[in-house]
């Protein structure tokens, strides 16, 4: 494995001396540590057996004071006046009667007890049940009370835990509770509850044990801890020995004291103390109460004496360091010179002068670089020189090359067909304006073959076409396609493989759009010469007869007289000889564009009209044809037996289509905004795949021959389009097929 040089980043003028100011300076700075360690190490442990011993002093000193509090607390409570008038109060039957030992009561209290202990603030008188009966000053609350009763229940005095302040800013509180017997049979009948002052218990203890010196080690925090945690704060002026007495106005207002919630589980070390970065803890337990006494001191007044003992080792190892450095600055000096020299010269050569060179006047190990050196930079400034040549050579043959590829792009560019070039792998590489609309079917892969004479030829499918135009190893191939809506002559064949060519396949295809446009007009106004021809003597051999039908038809109607029901026949006949006439004229209007009669024209009517005309046609055909119109009146405007005749061509093509099974058939209109929207659906057997999108060219049908001309839906559609609307096919399959009719509304 190659180790690597540490400092390579460092310039070698620079780099002994960095790597011997790095060395002092990791001595010194280690041995700093360990030293500076172990004097901390010796004083904490003498900081926490002083800690240990001060909190074991405050404990004892509480816990003392405390048990002298218990125990006058139990005195009152063996007193005889407090425990008859207790019992006499709580049996009391009138009010008067209550208040009047409440009031001897209340002035025994204050009078005679509360001036004796300095410590007591206030006296209470509690009942078995909790209940408050008396209160030398002032009352405390319902669940105090309770607490206070309950803890006085278990036979001995108890001491309560920290209570808070009864108003902002006030004083926390600490309670004694002491059961009350009676004196005849000794059960009990109450409970005495004395509360203790704290900063006077907690000042009148530490001045009598004499444990207020003020400490030169550092501020002495003091915390009060009980059962659940509630910590009292207790000021360091309160503690020292200079502070204020226990009876001074100061420590009865309250000052110093500030009740903490319970804090946080902190980081032990062992059962009475811990230790964190910042601070220095012991405690000790009261014995009384079970509370805890905590004594704390602040890490940095007392680590002051080691603190610095790191920096300083650190600050002789860096004079020592930065002299013995420029010691060595001269001797390094005859060192990197040359180096210097050498990185110059390296430089040059990189930003292009081949020429520079070293100057070489040792023989040792620098000396054999430099001449190194100069014999690699004469072989580059060669090899520089005959690459610069080829260079020029390669330039003028890219500038020919692009001469050709610019002429090459123009030819292709200027071309109307259009051109694409596919690699073996059948992506395109080349390609022209003019073959876009080829180029993104070819993208998407929705090419449609149209003919090609080898494929049809085999019997193949547009997929095995597809792959014989585009395979790389195939034969020339020509196929016409619709691409994008426009139908082109494509043209395939192989890319030629000699000198070296790489396989692909070039595609040349030309728009026959137009032409093929073109064509259908021509052959389209053929069809119509012919039409025309055809109606003129379709009109000439029909007419005539028809106007004898219409003429007899109307002297039946006439001899009939008032017999509806063959009167109704009559009108039948005269409708259809005149739908007849009109068909005929059609047939001319198809050819020679006649203008048509506009006028008013109601849906619902023409639908009834149609649904009567074909009913011998669906009674023979076992065809249910049902109508849905709304109630209020649909009008178009157009004229009346064109639009007639579109219904007549939808229901006739769906009988037709239904066979002689029967079916049935639904027309129903609407309105749809500006226009009026007419569905026409069977449950026939649909229109053949190959047909739709033929169906409404004209004269293509699907008929066999003397049924049908072709004619319908052609003449349908171009009727809708004539009164802004439109004719579509909506769907079509096994379960029939639905045409819709959209005509603009009569507004």
């Amino acid at each position: 494995m190659t180790l690597r040089d540490p400092l390579h980043w460092v310039p070698v003028r620079y780099k002994l001396a960095l790597m011997f100011l790095s060395v002092c300076m990791l001595a010194f700075g280690v041995g700093g540590t360990l030293v500076s360690r172990s004097a901390e190490g010796a004083l904490e442990g003498e900081i926490l057996r002083r800690m240990e011993f001060q909190s074991r002093a405050y404990a004892t000193a509480l816990d003392g004071h405390l048990k002298m509090l218990v125990s006058r607390s139990e005195d009152f409570a063996s007193d005889g006046f407090i425990r008859d008038h207790a019992a006499k109060l709580q049996a009391a039957v009138t009010d008067g009667e209550a208040q009047q030992l409440r009031a001897e009561l209340r002035r025994h209290l204050l009078v005679n007890k509360l001036p004796l202990v300095e410590d007591f603030t206030d006296l209470s008188i509690l009942a078995l049940d909790g209940r408050v009966l008396l209160a030398a000053r002032e009352a405390p609350d319902e669940r105090e009370a309770a607490e206070l009763s309950e803890a006085a229940s278990r036979g001995a005095a108890r001491c309560s835990e920290w209570l808070p302040a009864r108003a902002q800013g006030g004083l926390p509180r600490v309670a004694i509770a002491t059961p009350l017997l009676d004196r005849d049979d000794g059960t009990r009948i109450g409970s005495l509850v004395t509360w203790v002052h704290p900063g006077v218990w907690i000042v009148g203890a530490l001045r009598a044990n004499e444990l207020g010196e003020a400490s030169a080690e550092g501020q002495v925090d003091l915390l009060l801890i009980d059962r659940e945690g509630a910590r009292l704060a207790v000021h360091s002026s309160l503690t020292e020995g200079d502070g204020p007495s226990h009876d001074s106005d100061l420590v009865r207002s309250g000052f110093g004291l500030d009740l903490l919630p319970p804090e946080e589980a902190r980081e032990t070390s062992g059962a009475h103390g811990g230790t964190d970065r910042h601070l220095f803890s012991r405690s000790f337990e009261v014995a009384t109460n079970g509370w805890s006494v905590r004594v704390d001191r602040r890490a940095e007044s007392l680590m002051t004496a080691v603190a610095g003992l790191q920096s300083r080792f650190l600050g002789v190892g860096m004079i020592l360091a930065i002299g013995a450095s420029l010691l060595l600055f001269f001797p390094m000096r005859f060192l990197a010179r040359p180096l210097l020299q050498l990185a110059s010269a390296a430089r040059r050569i990189q930003g292009g002068d081949f020429s520079a060179r070293v100057e070489v006047d040792s023989t040792d190990e620098i000396g054999v670089l430099g001449e190194s050196f100069n014999a690699m930079a004469k072989a580059i400034e060669e090899r520089t020189e005959r690459l610069e040549e080829s260079a020029a050579e390669l330039r003028h043959g890219q500038r020919e090359l692009r001469a050709e590829r610019d002429r090459l792009n123009a030819v292709i560019a200027s071309m109307r067909d259009g051109l694409v070039v596919l690699d073996a792998s059948g992506k395109p590489v080349l390609w022209n304006r003019a073959a876009g609309p080829l180029l993104g079917q070819l993208e998407v892969g929705a090419l449609r073959m149209q003919s090609h004479h080898a494929c049809e030829r085999r019997k193949l499918d547009e997929d095995s076409c597809l792959r014989c135009l585009l395979d790389v190893r195939s034969e020339p191939r020509s196929c016409v396609m619709e691409i994008a809506g426009g139908v082109y002559e494509v043209h395939s064949t192989r890319l030629s493989q000699e000198d070296g060519g790489r396989a692909g396949r070039v595609l040349v295809s030309r728009d026959l759009t137009d032409r093929i446009a073109q064509d259908e007009r021509q052959i389209h106004q053929e069809r119509l010469a012919v039409l025309g021809e055809v109606a003129a003597v379709v009109a000439h051999e029909l007419n005539n007869p028809l106007a004898a039908i219409s003429m007899y038809n109307q002297m039946l109607a006439t001899d009939l007289g008032d017999d509806r029901e063959l009167s109704e026949s009559v009108d039948v006949i005269q409708r259809n000889v005149e739908t007849c006439k009109r068909t005929i004229r059609e047939l001319l209007d198809y050819a020679t564009d006649v203008t048509p009669e506009i006028a008013p024209v109601s849906i619902a009517d023409v639908l009834e009209d149609v649904s009567i005309f074909l009913r011998p046609l669906r009674e023979r055909s076992g065809v249910e044809l049902e109508t849905d119109c709304p109630e209020e009146p649909i009008l178009v405007s157009g004229d009346e037996t064109q639009i007639r005749q579109v219904f007549v061509n939808l229901v006739v093509n769906a009988i037709q289509a239904m066979g002689p099974s029967g079916g049935r058939i639904e027309v129903s209109a609407r309105l749809d905004g500006e226009h009026v929207v007419v569905d026409v659906a069977d449950d026939g057997a649909g229109i053949p795949q190959g047909a739709r999108d033929e169906i409404f060219r004209p004269f293509f049908t699907t008929k066999r021959r003397g049924e049908g001309t072709g004619l319908g839906l052609s003449t349908s559609r171009r009727i809708a389009e004539m009164y802004g609307g439109g004719l579509e096919l909506i769907s079509t399959g096994p379960t029939g097929t639905t045409f819709r009719v959209r005509l603009r509304a009569r507004q």
